[in-house]
């Protein structure tokens, strides 16, 4: 199993992770960060929150009264609670940080979280954990370490970016990608592949070995 670390993670309100790799990364953090109703499922897994960041609107009264002075409230509603605890987490300087629980469960907010990634990825050292691989934001070229046929999936949220790679089954030479999918599925050859682009950002997934 890879190892996967950082200093503070934040745990979103979509389904809790089951996975030996996020499960790790979220026992030995140094703090834990929930969003909202998140906190109940952490407490539910044995698990206690540092912080819990959001409207509050789906925290439980049980919780509300036993970490009342870990409770921050963010009332505004333009962001989601993902951004408010992304946004308490840099204020507080703490730049090195997990995503956990950020998929599933509903389609339209594991979109928003994912698009989220590439602007959290300008401001602090950080990544997504599923129970099936990570996601990391790049905004420059970067060679990444791999396996022989880990499964790689590139989206460019830019359509005027070109992409080249070494080190992928299917190579990419400069194509422009206008739809997330057209650079989805590919595959490493080996240890190591390198994805060359100005300008981006792009959004990496990987599958666990």
């Amino acid at each position: 199993m890879e190892s996967f670390s950082a200093k503070t993670a934040i745990l979103a309100d979509g389904a809790f992770p089951v996975g030996a790799a996020p499960l790790d990364a979220l026992q030995h953090a140094d703090k834990i960060v929930c969003c909202d109703g998140a906190a109940d499922k952490l407490i539910a897994a044995g698990m206690e929150p540092s912080w819990i960041v959001g409207d509050l609107d789906s925290v439980t009264a049980g919780t509300r009264a036993r970490y009342g002075k870990r409770l921050v409230r963010v009332a505004e509603q333009a962001t989601n609670d993902l951004s408010k605890a992304f946004r308490f987490c840099v204020k507080q300087g703490w730049r090195d940080i997990v995503i956990l629980g950020a998929t599933g469960l509903r389609e339209d907010h594991t979109l928003s979280n994912l698009s989220l990634l590439v602007d959290f990825g300008r401001e602090a050292s950080v990544f997504m954990l599923t129970d099936t691989g990570w996601f990391t934001p790049v905004l420059q070229s970067t060679q990444f370490p791999s396996c022989l046929g880990q499964q790689v999936s590139i989206f460019s949220f830019d359509p005027q970016v070109k992409v080249y790679s070494e080190g992928l089954k299917y190579s990419l030479e400069g194509v422009l990608f206008t739809r997330w999918w057209q650079a989805a599925l590919n595959e490493a050859t080996g240890d190591t592949f390198k994805l060359v682009f100005e300008g981006g950002p792009l959004l990496v997934y990987q599958t666990f070995q």
